[in-house]
């Protein structure tokens, strides 16, 4: 079964290959494969860490915008300190360079950051989809089996009710060629009492 399950998966990395697949937490048939909130545990799981790179991935974005306006503001206050006397902004210098080169350096750490989810995101949503259609061809399989258990149970109970029309016509049959022989012999004022006490 493992080796089947690991034929699956590579199966699914090669069709994989050069095609652009959606990012699943975004998108609404992917928990409608799941009804009724149905994920297994490393579905959940991955999908938590999808969800978690995207939020990383926007938190980034946020931040690397918010500190190019601090650059921004702090190279405008470098530049205009440059008219003031050395000796008076000294410290007020020295204190903007050194927020700027701060500011340089977390901006280019958060960019190298942000560079990588894409690819990380990339990876375990691959990864979900992989986990997610090894489940859902479970459930498949599962519900093909059910399916050709109710299909003999509902053989077998139109077998019974065929059978028991024919016994019940057959009865009804018997039942009327009883009556009219009984009439024949015993006769209608008979017959009439026999009825009368139904």
């Amino acid at each position: 079964m493992k080796k089947q399950t690991q034929q699956f998966e590579q199966e699914i990395r090669n069709a994989l290959k050069g095609k652009t697949i959606p990012i699943l937490v975004l998108d609404q048939r992917w928990h409608e494969l799941f009804p009724y909130g149905e994920k297994p545990g490393p579905v959940i799981t991955l999908e938590e860490q999808v969800n978690q790179l995207l939020q990383r991935q926007g938190k980034l974005v946020n931040e690397i915008k918010e500190l190019k306006k601090v650059k921004k503001r702090l190279m405008a206050g470098i530049v205009s300190g440059m008219s003031t006397p050395y000796e008076k902004s000294k410290n007020k210098k020295d204190n903007q360079q050194r927020l700027f080169l701060e500011t340089k350096e977390r901006i280019e750490t958060e960019s190298r950051e942000l560079m990588t989810i894409p690819n990380q995101i990339k990876k375990k949503n691959e990864e979900l989809l992989i986990v997610g259609a090894g489940y859902c061809l479970e459930k498949l399989r599962d519900g093909d089996a059910r399916l050709e258990s109710a299909k003999k149970r509902l053989e077998e109970l139109q077998q019974q009710v065929k059978e028991a029309k024919t016994y019940k016509e057959d009865l009804e049959k018997q039942m009327d060629s009883a009556y009219s022989l009984m009439h024949g012999v015993l006769g209608h004022d008979i017959m009439n009492l026999f009825d009368s006490d139904k």
